[in-house]
C-alpha cells in the first residue's frame, strides 16, 4: 500500500518482534546511485512467550550482508542473540554506548549459560560469546559515529538502565533530504544512578522522518494507581510477619536499585536493620561489583548502594548446600535472585520451595510476559494450582507485584519526549503488547498533529519504507523459523 509519492532515496525496514521482547530490525537504505547497505537494529532474545525457542534459535535474515548492527542497551530481550548473529556470518561492527560495551559480557556469557529446554541446548556457546565481543564497538555519547558512507549514528542519553541510549541515524545523500530515524529503545527520563541529559536544541530542532518508540506502559499515564509505591510496605509487613521476602530480579540495574531501597529502608527503621540479605546469582554479583568499582558515569554517591548485612551465594561447587541452609532457614529474610521474569537463572533454585511455603512472599519488580512463571503465578490464587516447569503445584505463598520500579517511561512521559521533537514526520510503535501498542496508536492521534497514516504499530507481518517526509509505504513481510 502506497501512502506517499515514491523516490529513489529510501529505506525499507523489517520488524522481526510483535511484542514486548526479543526487539530486532533489518534496514535497507536504497541509495539513487543503486548502492544499498544494510544493517540491523538490536538482535534480542524472547523471554516468556511461546514461541521463545524456535524465534532464539535461528534469525532469518541474510547476516553477511549487513554492514554493520547498533544495539540500545545490555537487556537479554535486545542483545540475546548477537552471538547467533556473529554464527550466521554477521562480521561488521556492532555499535553501543561505551558503557554497554563494558558490561555486555556478562550477559551474553550469562546466555551461553542457559539451555533451552525445546532446543535441548544454549542459544550460544563461549566461543560465539567472544568471537561475538571482539566485533563491539563502544562510543561516546553525542559522539557522531559513522559506521558506512553517507550514514550516521549518534547516541544520547537514556534513563532505561546504565549505559542505554537514545539512537539518531542520520542518512544523507548529496542533492537530498536526509532520512532521519530516532530510536528511543526503551526508554525512561530519569534514572537514580546517573543524571539524564535530553539531546541538544539543534538535534531535537532536526528534521526526523520517523520515531521509533516502545510503548510498554503506552496504555496508563505516571500518575495510574499501578505506579504507587507499595514494595516498602508489602516487605516490612511481610518481615513483620516472620515471612521470608523473594525478589526476582532483573541482574542490571533493578537488582542495584532494589538493593539501594533495602540499604535506605534499613537507614529509616521501615524493616529491622539486621535482617539478612541474600544476593544469588553470578550476573547479577557481577553487575554489582562493576557498579561499584568500574567508571560507568555512576553518581559517586550511588556507587555505595549496597545495604548492611548482606550474604552473597557465591560460585562454588558448595553453592547448593548454601541454598538448602537459606531455604530451611526460618527466619525473617530478603534473597534477591535472576532472573526476573522466574523462567530461568539463579531464582529457579528458590521459586518452588517458596511457592509451597505460606511463609513466604515473592514479589516481582515489573513486567511480566503472559507466558512466564511469574505471570502464572501473580495470576494464580493461594490454594489453587501453578504449573510449574510441567509440574502442578499448590500455591501457598503471598504473591505481589509492583510498577513503581519500572525503568519503562508511561505514555505521558513518552509523549513529552517525542513533543519534544516538533517536527517529527511519522511515528512506528514498538515494544508492548499488542492491545497496549494499539491504545499508545490512539492516545498519539489524539495528542499529536500527525495524520492516521503516519503513526503506525511496528509488528513483523509489515514492513515499511522510509523517506526524508515519513513513512510512504506498507508491504507485506513474513518470518518463519528456519533450523
Amino acid at each position: 500500500m502506497k501512502i506517499g509519492n515514491a523516490d529513489d532515496f529510501y529505506v525499507t525496514r523489517y520488524c522481526r518482534h510483535n511484542k514486548v521482547t526479543g526487539s530486532m530490525y533489518l534496514y535497507s537504505v536504497h541509495f539513487p546511485n543503486g548502492q544499498n547497505t544494510r544493517f540491523f537494529f538490536e538482535a534480542g532474545s524472547k523471554q516468556g512467550e511461546d514461541d521463545a525457542s524456535s524465534f532464539n534459535g535461528f534469525v532469518p535474515f541474510n547476516t553477511q550482508k549487513m554492514k554493520f548492527g547498533i544495539v540500545t542497551h545490555n537487556h537479554l530481550d535486545h542483545v540475546g542473540l548477537l552471538p547467533v548473529v556473529v554464527r550466521q556470518g554477521f562480521r561488521g561492527c556492532i555499535y553501543t554506548s561505551d558503557v554497554t560495551a563494558s558490561l555486555l559480557d556478562i550477559t551474553l556469557y550469562d546466555s551461553a549459560s542457559i539451555e533451552d529446554p525445546l532446543l535441548g541446548t544454549t542459544i550460544c556457546n563461549i566461543d560465539e560469546v567472544t568471537r561475538t565481543l571482539k566485533q563491539v564497538a563502544g562510543c561516546k555519547l553525542e559522539k557522531v559515529i559513522h559506521p558506512a558512507k553517507d550514514i550516521t549514528i549518534v547516541f544520547f542519553s537514556n534513563g532505561h538502565i546504565v549505559g542505554a541510549v537514545l539512537t539518531l541515524i542520520v542518512i544523507n545523500y548529496d542533492g537530498r533530504e536526509p532520512i532521519t530515524i530516532l530510536h528511543t529503545g526503551d526508554y525512561k527520563p530519569q534514572n537514580i544512578f546517573f543524571k539524564v541529559e535530553i539531546p541538544p536544541k539543534k538535534v531535537r530542532e532536526m528534521g526526523i522522518s520517523n520515531i521509533v518508540c516502545e510503548s510498554t506502559y503506552g496504555d496508563v499515564d505516571s500518575t495510574d494507581s499501578k505506579f504507587n509505591k507499595c514494595l516498602a510496605q508489602n516487605t516490612a509487613e511481610a518481615l513483620k510477619n516472620g515471612m521470608t521476602v523473594l525478589y526476582p530480579t532483573f541482574a542490571q540495574d533493578r537488582h542495584q536499585s532494589t538493593l539501594f531501597d533495602i540499604k535506605t529502608w534499613k537507614e529509616t527503621g521501615i524493616i529491622p536493620e539486621n535482617t539478612p540479605i541474600i544476593v544469588d546469582g553470578k550476573s547479577s554479583q557481577e553487575y554489582n561489583a562493576r557498579y561499584k568499582y568500574q567508571d560507568l558515569g555512576i553518581y559517586k554517591e550511588m556507587r555505595n548502594f549496597m545495604p548492611k548485612g548482606v550474604s552473597c551465594v557465591l560460585r562454588s561447587k558448595s553453592r547448593t548446600s548454601f541454598r538448602n541452609k537459606i531455604i530451611s532457614n526460618t527466619e525473617p529474610q530478603i534473597i534477591l535472585a535472576p532472573s526476573g521474569m522466574g523462567d530461568y537463572g539463579p531464582i529457579s533454585s528458590y521459586l518452588k520451595e517458596y511457592i509451597l511455603r505460606d511463609d513466604a512472599l515473592i514479589h516481582a519488580l515489573g513486567y511480566c510476559s503472559p507466558k512466564s512463571i511469574m505471570y502464572r503465578l501473580l495470576n494464580t490464587p493461594r490454594g489453587e494450582k501453578v504449573n510449574y516447569k510441567g509440574e502442578e503445584i499448590t500455591v501457598r505463598c503471598k504473591v505481589a507485584t509492583t510498577s513503581e520500579k519500572t525503568s519503562h517511561a508511561r505514555r505521558d512521559e513518552l509523549l513529552k519526549l517525542i513533543r519534544s521533537f516538533p517536527n517529527t514526520k511519522s511515528i512506528s510503535i514498538n515494544h508492548g503488547e499488542r492491545f497496549v501498542q494499539s491504545k499508545f496508536r490512539t492516545y498519539l492521534l489524539e495528542n499529536l498533529d500527525l495524520p492516521e497514516n503516519q503513526i503506525l504499530t511496528a509488528n513483523s507481518e509489515t514492513g515499511v519504507r522510509i523517506e526524508s517526509n515519513g513513512i510512504t509505504e506498507l508491504f507485506q513481510t513474513s518470518f518463519e523459523p528456519i533450523f
